[in-house]
């Protein structure tokens, strides 16, 4: 939470994600008061970090990988916190491994979420708090939470959820609600798992992408930069995480893991683990609004299902609401 007082325009972000503080830290920068509300215990959305153990771990998108150039820029500028990796990498027939120069993958450091918190440094956060209404009234857009407790009138609004999310909040712009609604997301289970050693037929890899009926990507957290102990993180294939949605953590790990063996021929043991269920992972959108801002209600939504999906369009919607509002 910062400490900075401003006395500017007032403005509450819904969404601790890379787009809504993406546009949080925009309109800080142009004077706004930012308080950003956000259901979790702490920023990153896809960009989320977890515990394993004495370690950590990124749940999320393991990677960025990014044509937006003022988002490279920004990465760029803080080194201390986003590095490049270049991972020997191989597909699923595990063969002839090796490191592509030309591939350019950012990651946080010492963790993902590391990189949502930079940007979240000139706002006031608000953890644990789900917010329900998003209302304008005489006296600026109310918020309450769940439990309809008010948390306070903004000047403008900006909601930055993934859009099923979105959906309730946005009965002052039912026109939006209604794409908000028509959006479909792709789920996905991600497992990370802390070993005893790494497995021998892994030796020399680092990342496995491509076609299996299982897996999406396998990749070993341990080697990007600023990691430490034997982390490896399994992303099961949609195909597979849509047919298993509704099974436990647990039993995830067990039938992963089992794949994975099967997969390389190397027994493994697990002294760790963290199974994380993604019902909003991949937008399935062809929407390239970018963003919505209505300035009679004061009201903006944000999100990369706005703008394509993925990093770069959360990066760009976010950017593309800040532009609106400092020019509307």
């Amino acid at each position: 939470m910062s400490n900075q007082i401003k006395s500017g325009p007032t403005l509450a972000v819904i969404g601790a994600g890379l787009a809504g503080l993406r546009c949080a830290a925009l309109l800080a920068e142009a004077g706004y008061a930012v308080s950003v509300f956000e259901k979790s215990r702490g920023t990153g959305g896809r960009l989320a970090s977890s515990r394993l153990g004495d370690l950590t771990t990124d749940l999320g998108v393991p990677f960025i990988e990014t044509r937006q150039a003022s988002l490279q820029q920004w990465l760029s500028q803080h080194p201390d916190s986003a590095q490049c990796w270049q991972p020997s990498q191989t597909d699923f027939t595990l063969q002839a491994p090796q490191v592509d120069p030309a591939r350019e993958l950012w990651v946080g450091v010492p963790r993902s979420s590391v990189l949502t918190r930079l940007l979240s440094a000139g706002v006031t956060l608000h953890t644990e708090t789900r917010v329900s209404v998003v209302w304008p009234d005489r006296q600026g857009v109310l918020l309450r939470d769940e439990h309809a407790e008010v948390l306070g009138h903004f000047d403008k609004v900006v909601i930055a959820t993934p859009a099923p999310q979105a959906v309730p909040l946005l009965d002052a712009l039912q026109s939006c609600q209604a794409r908000a609604a028509a959006i479909s997301l792709r789920p996905a289970w991600v497992l990370a798992l802390a070993l005893e050693q790494r497995p021998e037929s892994l030796a020399q890899i680092d990342l496995i992408e491509g076609q299996h009926p299982e897996f999406k990507r396998i990749l070993r957290e341990s080697s990007k930069p600023g990691r430490a102990g034997e982390i490896w993180t399994l992303q099961a294939s949609q195909e597979w995480s849509e047919a298993y949605l509704s099974l436990s953590g647990e039993t995830v790990m067990h039938e992963l893991v089992a794949s994975w063996v099967a997969l390389t021929g190397d027994p493994v043991k697990v002294l760790g683990y963290r199974a994380h269920r993604w019902l909003y992972c991949d937008v399935n959108s062809v929407e390239t609004t970018q963003a919505v801002w209505d300035g009679d209600r004061a009201v903006g939504v944000c999100g990369d299902w706005l703008a394509g999906g993925g990093v770069d369009g959360a990066w760009q919607s976010g950017t593309a609401l800040a532009q609106m509002i400092l020019s509307s």
